[in-house]
């Protein structure tokens, strides 16, 4: 009898797996998945999404009905737009955001829209973002509502994210489908968040190496903020390890806050320090030009010219015919 039930059991078990296993089948869907990103300086914009097709259909004010939706399912109460089709399409801001000019926490957010015929659409974040489209939507979750404009565009088949209007600091978000296209800024405190990452990045690993440093100094010229930090940050770099290509960046540094005479003095040392580095040669004879001692310029330009590697010729060349001139 004990056998009979142990055989049994297993035969449940076997078939309780085969149920499970048939439910959690993964088959192509209608409407495909996709994903779109893009990075706005050190912040990054994800969306995840489905991508219905129009097949012949009209899409605004009939596939997509203006203004809220009637709800057979979920709650029951009338729904937005999901934006897209199947689970909700989702937004993700790595660091606090302002859309169209209203500012939103860092996060991940439910999208959902309310068509409107002829005037401005309302674009909705919601904190549920985990809900299957917007059957469950309750307005209690919305973490964000702006308005938008929508515009004609070229026809596309099946709904598209993307982002356009790139700048260093913000993007504009868009979707499109049909014959129409709406969208919104995304705009970050660029400049406040890469500042921000690199301090967390020098208390990390990259603290103990003198390149670390080095290369914040030299994101700090090449941007042309935070000057006197890179110059501090290259100290550092120097402390750790001094070499030609630290004390070259903070040569450069130098020049950028007008410390002429402190910055040829150590571009000077550096040829005495380092003479078989073409590069100390050059860039003395750069700082010489750009403090108009053009002789003397022209001569530590040829100088790193007789000593640089051949692809450099051409340029300090053109360095010394542009000074002679």
């Amino acid at each position: 009898m004990k056998q009979l039930l142990s055989v049994l059991a297993l035969i449940i078990s076997l078939c309780s797996g085969y149920v499970t296993t048939a439910q959690q089948l993964s088959l192509p869907r209608e409407s495909q998945s996709a994903m779109v990103s893009q990075t706005v300086g050190s912040s990054v914009i994800t969306i995840n999404y489905s991508r219905p097709a129009v097949k012949g259909r009209i899409i605004w004010g009939k596939l997509v009905p203006y203004g809220f939706e009637e709800n057979a399912f979920g709650n029951g109460k009338p729904m937005p737009w999901r934006a897209g089709a199947n689970e909700n399409t989702v937004i993700t801001f790595s660091h606090d955001v302002k859309l169209n000019g209203v500012e939103l926490k860092a996060g991940s957010y439910g999208l959902h829209m309310i068509p409107a015929e002829n005037k401005e659409w309302t674009i909705i974040f919601s904190k549920d973002y985990k809900a299957w489209g917007s059957f469950f939507y309750e307005k209690e979750n919305d973490a964000l509502r702006i308005t938008a404009s929508p515009e004609k565009s070229n026809f596309s088949e099946l709904l598209t994210y993307g982002f356009d209007n790139i700048k260093a600091s913000s993007a504009r978000a868009y979707l499109t489908w049909e014959n129409l296209l709406i969208g919104f800024t995304c705009e970050f405190e660029a400049d406040k968040i890469t500042l921000e990452s690199i301090r967390t990045q020098l208390t990390g690993a990259g603290g103990f190496n003198w390149q670390s440093w080095n290369q914040a100094a030299i994101y700090c010229l090449q941007s042309g903020k935070w000057l006197e930090l890179g110059e501090q940050w290259c100290n550092k770099s120097i402390a750790l390890n001094e070499n030609s290509t630290n004390r070259n960046t903070l040569g450069y540094l130098l020049m950028a806050q007008k410390k002429t005479d402190e910055a040829l003095k150590l571009f000077k040392e550096n040829t005495d320090r380092y003479p078989a580095d073409w590069n100390v040669w050059d860039s003395y004879g750069e700082a010489l030009a750009t403090a108009g001692r053009k002789s003397e310029a022209i001569d530590y330009y040829k100088k790193a010219l007789e000593i640089a590697p051949k692809g450099q010729a051409k340029r300090i060349e053109k360095a010394i015919k542009d000074i002679s001139n």
